[in-house]
């Protein structure tokens, strides 16, 4: 069931178009979108980028069911790149097809985290290393808001704080300059994008906002171009990760009670 919506998060491109805002009920819960209309071009690659960048920005539940008409209206386009879209989002391993019309968004195991977090160990802390070393004024200062930004978010508004620790892992990746790391990392955070957007819901937030976080020492990394000190502050922070590793065990196992 569909209703107007007064606000939402905003995962549109063009901005020269107008809303369209939607509330998808899901029973217990609601999603709040708002897509804008897309122009013409090359519309299944835009769909198909606004879906990642909401998988990504956890707009999205693990679990959560995704229908293609739906999708249709609210982008104010034909059926065809939807359907065109979540195929590709489906072969990304970012959806899961159950049967032709029934495409959810995956529930993670331990296991598919664990490789996950791995990959992210090897590649982040590498692209970290590398960043220490290429990254410029303007990008650290950038990364220094975005810090002080999510120090804030933490307490009030985990959404937002999920939202703003992204932007810092793909600012400092940005920086190393190395597309083929970036893209692959990439896959990783929207697989991963909406379980983060759980955890981060129920973490304790004094593990967040301590001033201890491991993104102080990657950005001291940074600004001293200590390319070791980047690395490895990075595959720390990552293994702090351990943490959300161990809360879906938890769930996992309460599941299987």
């Amino acid at each position: 069931m569909m209703y107007d919506a007064l606000s939402a998060i905003d995962v549109g491109r063009f901005t020269s178009l107008p809303l369209r805002r939607r509330v998808i009920d899901y029973g217990d819960r609601a999603i709040v979108t708002v897509h804008k209309p897309i122009d013409k071009g090359n519309l299944s690659e835009r769909v198909y980028s606004i879906i990642r960048t909401a998988l990504m920005d956890g707009q999205y539940q693990p679990g959560d069911r995704l229908r293609i008409s739906t999708l249709a209206e609210e982008f104010g386009v034909s059926i065809t790149p939807v359907r065109e879209a979540i195929f590709r989002l489906v072969s990304d391993h970012a959806l899961d097809m159950k049967a032709a019309t029934s495409i959810y968004v995956p529930e993670l195991t331990v296991s598919q985290l664990r490789e996950i977090q791995l990959i992210r160990h090897l590649l982040e802390g590498e692209a970290a290393g590398m960043a220490a070393q290429r990254i410029t004024k303007p990008e650290l200062e950038k990364l220094e808001a975005i810090q002080e930004a999510f120090q804030k978010a933490v307490p009030v508004d985990y959404k937002q704080a999920a939202l703003l620790n992204r932007e810092f892992h793909f600012g400092l990746i940005s920086a190393a300059r190395m597309p083929v790391v970036s893209k692959t990392l990439e896959n990783m955070w929207v697989i991963m994008g909406p379980l983060l957007s759980r955890f981060h819901a129920e973490v304790p937030k004094r593990e967040l906002a301590s001033a201890k976080h491991k993104h102080f020492e990657v950005l001291e990394g940074l600004r001293t171009r200590d390319s070791d000190k980047a690395k490895h502050a990075m595959q720390a922070d990552i293994a702090w990760g351990e943490l959300m590793i161990e809360w879906l065990e938890k769930k996992e196992n309460l599941a299987e009670a």
